[in-house]
């Protein structure tokens, strides 16, 4: 089922930023339209005010003919649109008390007021819907008992603002359409993305895990988590093709010793056999499932240093009584086989980690030193330093690894042709590859000549108290 456009978050966070970015401009504006109605308005008062005190001046001077005159002549002068001028006594219409009835007007006391313009002028009856508009006016009271009102209509700058005020109605109407434009546009490209993602998610759930996200030039946060996803499928890929690859080797190896023990159980019950004819068969299905059972612990050994479990249980562990412990085993175990085991350890330091798998993997790199060298050889047991990193080596005189599979090995029940006639299940330098990396240090395979030498890194730690060292498990 398809998403529908409204349903996407880039949509409806597009329409939320369209309506947020709508009503801060709406009061972004208002503010701007309030305040310069307000600057105007002080423009308009102080050019009544200068007018006013024009005036003042005549009438100071006691020539109240020539102030009546001259303000006769400013209202028919042909600026009657913009001014308007009106010298009254009290006793004919007190304008003081219509425009501030409750003020307490006193000689000199002046007033702004907005009024209509019917107000201060008597409108024809055929034109009163012109006399309707507001006009601003100036109205100051002289001693001797007149009033000079000096006024101005409005209308004109009342209708520039209505303009304005229309304009900016109309940007913001645009403004909030193009923002839900854009958000259905973006909604549009955020669904087709992950429409993708679905169909390529649909595709890996059907049993398809070779598909991966689409990944494009944008470099954008889709292409980086898609980019992220495909190395995550990448990754369980490859487990699910070593989990069937160790599927079939584990039916694989199972499958002769469970068909051994069949075999002799089944010779028990039709040959009649003696209490020593019972015991050996006895005996050798105990060896078949002994061997069974190895192969499932080094594979629960192998699961355990993979999946990372259990680190909170690590401690730190000195590397020079481990290594001497080693080297004190082992060092009898060649000593039967006729094999000279010598070590070089010299300084110590510590190494944080799980004692028992580092213990599996580095006897399992030692049974294999016994087991491929040939009597009269020499096995090596050695620890350096390159700066802050600890290198162990394990060197013998044995058959050694060819260089082409010397990667191979590595992997789960790989054994090569010249180990066929020895013991073992093909899972000890996987389990060893697996402990290492978990221990975030690296090994690898180098030609000894003759013989192999193994070499493992990891990084040093400065241990913050001394670290009791637990002893090492009997080898098998």
């Amino acid at each position: 089922m398809r998403l529908k456009l409204v349903n996407t978050t880039a949509f409806r966070l597009s329409l939320v930023y369209a309506l947020l970015f709508s009503i801060i401009s709406a009061v972004a504006v208002m503010v701007i339209y309030v305040n310069s109605s307000n600057e105007i308005r002080k423009q308009t008062d102080y050019q009544l005010r200068v007018e006013t005190e024009a005036l003042l001046q005549l009438y100071s001077s006691g020539k109240i003919t020539a102030l009546t005159q001259e303000m006769n002549q400013l209202n028919t002068d042909g600026r009657e649109r913009f001014f308007l001028y009106a010298l009254l006594k009290r006793s004919q219409r007190d304008l003081a008390k219509e425009i501030a009835p409750n003020k307490d007007w006193k000689a000199q006391d002046h007033a702004y007021a907005t009024v209509p313009l019917q107000t201060v002028i008597t409108a024809p009856k055929t034109k009163t819907e012109d006399f309707d508009q507001p006009a601003r006016i100036l109205l100051t009271l002289l001693p001797d008992g007149y009033q000079i009102l000096v006024g101005t209509d409005l209308f004109e700058r009342e209708k520039l603002f209505k303009r304005i005020l229309n304009v900016i109605v109309i940007l913001i109407v645009i403004l909030f359409t193009v923002a839900l434009i854009g958000g259905a546009l973006m909604g549009y490209s955020v669904l087709r993305r992950i429409n993708n993602v679905r169909q390529t998610a649909g595709g890996i759930i059907d049993g398809d895990l070779s598909q991966r996200m689409q990944v494009t030039q944008k470099n954008d946060e889709f292409d980086r988590l898609s980019t992220t996803l495909n190395t995550m499928l990448s990754r369980i890929e490859q487990l699910m093709q070593s989990m069937h690859q160790v599927t079939d080797n584990l039916a694989h190896d199972l499958r002769n010793p469970l068909n051994r023990l069949r075999n002799r159980l089944e010779v028990s019950l039709i040959e009649n056999l003696d209490k020593e004819g019972y015991q050996q068969v006895q005996q050798e299905a105990i060896q078949d499932i002994d061997d069974i059972i190895r192969t499932f612990n080094s594979l629960l050994s192998i699961a355990q240093a993979e999946s990372g479990k259990n680190a909170h249980d690590w401690s730190l562990i000195d590397l020079k009584p481990f290594l001497d412990e080693l080297t004190e085993l082992y060092s009898i175990v060649a000593e039967e086989s006729n094999i000279s085991f010598t070590s070089s350890i010299h300084g110590t330091c510590n190494i944080l980690g799980d004692h028992q798998l580092l213990a599996q993997a580095f006897t399992n790199l030692l049974d294999n030193a016994v087991k491929f060298t040939p009597k009269g050889g020499a096995i090596t047991l050695s620890m350096h330093f390159i700066a802050d990193k600890v290198v162990i080596e394990i060197t013998d005189s044995g058959i050694g690894i060819p260089v082409d599979k010397r990667e191979k090995v590595f992997e789960r029940f790989t054994r090569l042709d010249s180990a066929r006639s020895t013991p073992g299940n093909g899972l000890g330098l996987s389990l060893v590859k697996a402990v290492v990396e978990r221990h975030h240090g690296t090994v690898e395979l180098v030609d000894n000549r003759p013989g192999l030498r193994v070499v493992v890194t990891f990084d040093v730690v400065k241990p913050e108290k001394p670290v009791k060292v637990k002893a090492l498990p009997k080898p098998d």
